[in-house]
């Protein structure tokens, strides 16, 4: 895809989304589930960013997500702060959580990996579930809604769904930025053959660090915005099994791409919530959904529609664009850590 195609679709989608309060009645479905879409693909994104770029298998994420739901929800419930502060000092909890997490993580690869970053979350979880006074435990803790500035102005759900529509607009520019860059095509390196990264004298675990470091800011600004979306944290948020749910939305819309992860936060959330007010079964229908699109799709949504689009390719500025973006092409690796 051309620069100029890929500006016209980025364009087009933010425009879309803009009318999302306008399309939300049409298609009876209320705001806050589009506000609920965006916020998770952040969630999304940041899976992304380690299993779909860098190989690792990021099946711990939920323990930034609800760091920083929990964040945002302590800060305003004892703190008193304003909704920045409080988005802020949830995204502060998630960036703590992954400096103290990251020197033990850094030691291992593979299911290794996955596997203590899933048990570094459930120590959050445990953590969240038995502290009661502080979190509410299993019943989780409710607060209010913070003002936004000091001016003490109310936020409704078409401004929060505004509020989240531009720090989406903003994250999706940084994601694509970072990917596209030297450091980007490091990471991608580094899924391919990390000793061969080595050989070329880059300290692979700095740039994994960082990776990990960007990821756990996006999960924690995402896990900010969701207890803020429902006025609620609970100790679910850090659960593996939240995690899970993110490689399972990153999958289905296409990993290593980067409009993937918002094509599959849109399909699970609208799809929880049409087919949860159908029948209680609803995760047994929307495993089946996972499963028909995992079939039809191998490589995801987009990247099975990009390689069927690539597979004529006569454009020569085209086939120089997907060259920079297939992980098969040569990988331009840079010292940008």
């Amino acid at each position: 895809m051309t620069r100029r195609r890929e500006l016209a679709v980025f364009v087009g989608t933010v425009v879309l989304l803009a009318c999302g309060p306008l399309i939300s009645p049409l298609v009876h479905l209320d705001i806050s589930i589009f506000s609920e879409v965006l916020v998770t693909t952040l969630a999304v994104l940041s899976v992304n960013l380690l299993l779909g770029y860098t190989g690792l298998p990021a099946f711990g994420n939920a323990a930034y997500f609800g760091l920083g739901a929990y964040g945002a929800a302590l800060s305003v419930k004892y703190l008193n702060v304003d909704f920045v502060t409080a988005v802020l000092a949830g995204a502060t909890a998630a960036v703590a959580g992954a400096l103290i997490l990251g020197p033990f993580l850094l030691r291992r690869r593979g299911i290794y990996f996955g596997l203590l970053s899933i048990a570094f979350g459930q120590v959050f979880y445990f953590i969240a579930y038995r502290y009661t006074d502080v979190t509410g435990g299993e019943d989780g803790m409710n607060f209010p809604r913070p003002p936004f500035g000091l001016g003490h102005v109310a936020i409704r759900e078409t401004q929060f769904y505004y509020i989240v529509l531009a720090v989406f607009v903003v994250a999706m520019i940084a994601f694509r930025a970072v990917v596209r860059s030297p450091f980007g095509r490091t990471l991608i390196a580094i899924r391919q053959n990390e000793a061969r990264v080595r050989y070329l004298g880059l300290d692979t675990d700095r740039f994994i660090f960082v990776a990990l470091l960007i990821s756990a800011l996006m999960a924690g600004v995402s896990g900010a915005f969701f207890g803020l979306l429902i006025n609620f944290a609970y100790p679910l948020e850090l659960d593996w099994h939240q995690s899970g749910n993110f490689v399972l939305m990153m999958i289905l819309g296409g990993a290593g791409t980067i409009w993937g992860s918002l094509i599959g936060a849109l399909i699970y959330v609208i799809g929880k919530d049409i087919i949860s007010t159908i029948t209680p079964l609803w995760q047994i229908f929307l495993g089946a959904l996972f499963v028909a699109c995992v079939l039809g799709f191998p490589r995801g949504i987009v990247g099975t529609l990009g390689a069927l689009r690539r597979r004529p390719q006569t454009d020569p500025e085209d086939a120089a664009s997907n060259e920079a973006f297939d992980v098969n092409a040569p990988i331009e690796v840079g010292r940008g850590v």
